[in-house]
């Protein structure tokens, strides 16, 4: 207990910096532990179906930024250049799209009482399919979840000179108490202050670097080292990614109107932008000014060349907002899906708030235990997330072909199956490799494809299904 507090003092923060990360910690944990004084068990899976403006908006973006985000995007920059920018332009034209098909989701989940992405799945196909999805999700949540901790606490180590163990259970503490209370009310509560802490932190960052080094940021824009087939590229991850997040799907069960849903994915586009340009300013720094480092170190890198000493203690606080913004989405996206997707649909039926609530709380305890022992043992699995990923992007075509045409459960289920088989392919491929770390780095853009493997698969099934029907 002693070696964790003198961790906690680190060697590169002052008092005050200490200071400010308490005030954030206790003002987190005291809005999480609020929003716990809820008036029905139901507002603990869903917020009472109530979300406002605000909580949608910050809680989408938030949860899109987390601390994984702030190491897997900068070094996208670090290795691409601006080209990476082109990922946050189109997570904003994916809110944007995803508008309609997020309007005809809540109409569906006020009837039938949606709670998770594969809720969908068992709607519009049948039992299996949904399974499968949920097991997906399961997957690559998990290794979201797993990722975010990991990259997390090395980037807090990084800047503060605390230990690695020391950021994990400091942030793996802080989710889990109010995540225990609250449930997604508390995710939605904390999300606002976090996101809200981060924007202001941002603001503060940018307004240094345009006072003190405007040369220098202006230096590092530019347009001409720009590729062409990397933005395109980019810029596709970045709308389809929209389609597997089960969070946003969650999002919209839990908003209070369509209004809501629309005016929400419109500001949320706004504000990934503008986070989006602060992220790809650290990367840039990073970029241009130190050659020899890895990728993964790049926005803590850049993020020292940018910023003052008096600074610290701010952005050790906006990568704790980062990190646990997105953590305790993820933790509650998996422990629902544990209440919802497993135990209602495999025991065939259907739990009460209370019952669901209880599982879902051990579902927390238990995924947030699992991926702190993997990111103890771990610490490095940024190279690999690019492959989790594409597994998700395999239910991306069922579930926007669902919204549009008539389509088998058979060929859901084997678009599904296709997608996987080729992401576990290319793994297989990386194990035979003298160095599968770097074959995971310089391919990882192959994962993705997943999601055309996935979409000509469902086109052929459904095809020969159709006219056999016929």
């Amino acid at each position: 207990m002693n070696r964790f507090f003198e961790q906690l003092q680190g060697s590169n923060l002052s008092p005050f910096d200490i200071l400010l990360l308490v005030l954030y910690a206790c003002t987190s944990l005291g809005i999480g532990l609020y929003a716990s004084k809820r008036k029905s068990d139901s507002d603990f899976m869903i917020a009472g179906r109530s979300i406002g403006i605000i909580g949608f908006v910050t809680s989408v973006v938030a949860s899109y930024i987390g601390g994984a985000a702030l190491v897997a995007y900068s070094a996208y920059v670090y290795r691409f250049g601006i080209s990476a920018f082109a990922v946050f332009i189109g997570t904003a034209i994916g809110f944007l799209v995803f508008i309609p098909y997020g309007h005809k989701l809540r109409k569906f989940s006020g009837e039938k009482q949606f709670f998770t992405l594969s809720d969908w799945f068992y709607f519009k196909f049948n039992k299996g399919t949904g399974l499968f999805s949920a097991i997906i999700l399961l997957i690559v949540y998990s290794g979201m979840l797993l990722n975010q901790f990991i990259a997390g606490s090395s980037l807090l180590a990084s800047i503060s000179g605390w230990s690695y163990e020391t950021g994990l259970l400091l942030s793996a503490a802080l989710i889990t108490t109010y995540l225990l209370a609250g449930g997604f009310r508390s995710v939605i509560r904390t999300d606002i202050f976090q996101y809200l802490v981060l924007l202001v932190i941002i603001i503060l960052i940018a307004s240094v670097i345009f006072q003190d080094k405007r040369d220098f940021a202006i230096e590092l824009v530019d347009f001409s080292r720009m590729n062409i087939g990397m933005t395109i590229a980019f810029t596709a991850f970045g709308i389809f990614i929209i389609f597997q997040s089960a969070e946003y799907w969650q999002r919209v069960y839990g908003a209070r109107s369509d209004r809501i849903v629309r005016d929400g994915f419109i500001l949320s586009a706004v504000f990934t932008v503008i986070t989006g340009i602060a992220i790809t300013m650290v990367g840039l720094a990073a970029h241009s000014h130190l050659a020899d480092i890895e990728s993964k170190d790049a926005f803590a890198k850049g993020l020292t060349l940018l910023l003052p000493r008096k600074l610290l203690g701010a952005s050790l606080i906006m990568i704790f907002a980062a990190i646990m913004s997105a953590a305790d989405t993820q933790i509650f996206v998996l422990a629902s899906s544990v209440a919802v997707d497993w135990y209602d649909k495999l025991s065939g039926r259907r739990s009460d708030d209370k019952r669901r609530m209880l599982i879902t709380r051990l579902g927390i305890i238990g995924f947030t235990s699992l991926s702190c022992l993997g990111a103890y043992f771990l610490r490095d699995l940024v190279a690999v997330i690019i492959f989790i990923t594409g597994i998700g992007f395999t239910l991306i075509p069922a579930s926007v072909a669902s919204f549009h045409w008539k389509i088998s459960s058979k060929a859901a289920l084997w678009s599904f199956i296709s997608g996987i088989a080729y992401v576990f392919m290319l793994i297989g491929i990386a194990l035979f490799q003298a160095d599968p770390k770097e074959f995971f780095k310089d391919n990882a853009d192959l994962a993705i494809l997943s999601v055309f493997v996935s979409a000509l698969t469902l086109f052929i099934v459904n095809l020969f299904s159709t006219k056999r029907v016929s």
